[in-house]
């Protein structure tokens, strides 16, 4: 899209049906990636219109999500506790030593090179130095977990399986779970939805969610 969604237009005819894409990615209107399952990663220089293969990793293993942080450096969560980094807009990668070796659903970076990853049975991991050395979080809580954000009050939202939240008040140092009584459905996404709310994105559609005072 050029028309920021209105139209669209495909990249490819939609029959390769052994390719599934997991996640997008763009640093700006002409370059980005698109990544997936089995080592699938594409990038582009072009705004979309053509699209070169590559290989940040000999394992071919799902890339799950690609997130960027604010100074620009690129963060590829996968399977089997992959967490490639990479400071050059995505043309070398480094493995950062993260020690668990389960599937992370996605990265989530704060600030002053603090990064949190996530995913399976509850893992929650934090890096104050961009993925260098690693911090878990006691979590007794064991969903999936899939989403995550920090709105801009500050709250760093946590998402997954069974409609399971987990919000932290402190820049990801600490979390506490958070069920709402009328949300039992699994989270894949969260954004901030601007006015204090957040927008989840799951099995149930796309729903408003307001979080607990305190």
């Amino acid at each position: 899209t050029t028309d920021g969604g209105l139209t669209w237009q495909h990249q490819d005819n939609g029959k390769d049906l052994e390719t599934v894409y997991l996640d997008v990615l763009f640093r700006d209107a002409q370059h980005g990636f698109a990544v997936g399952a089995y080592g699938k990663f594409m990038a582009t220089a072009d705004g979309g219109r053509t699209w070169t293969a590559a290989h940040p990793s000999a394992d071919e293993v799902h890339y799950n999500r690609l997130t960027a942080g604010a100074d620009g450096t690129l963060y590829l969560a996968g399977e089997g506790g992959l967490l490639l980094v990479s400071r050059d807009g995505g043309k070398q990668w480094t493995r950062s030593e993260v020690p668990y070796d389960g599937s992370f659903f996605g990265a989530l970076p704060l600030d002053d090179g603090r990064v949190l990853v996530y995913g399976l049975r509850g893992h929650i991991l934090r890096s104050d130095d961009r993925g260098a050395e690693w911090t878990e979080e006691n979590n007794p809580v064991q969903v999936l977990i899939l989403g995550g954000t920090r709105l801009a009050a500050g709250v760093v939202v946590l998402a997954g399986q069974g409609g399971n939240f987990f919000l932290s008040r402190d820049a990801g140092v600490t979390f506490t779970h958070w069920k709402p009584a009328d949300f039992g459905t699994s989270v894949a996404a969260v954004i901030d939805a601007g006015d204090g709310a957040l927008l989840t994105v799951g099995e149930a559609g796309a729903i408003r969610v307001s979080l607990p005072t305190q």
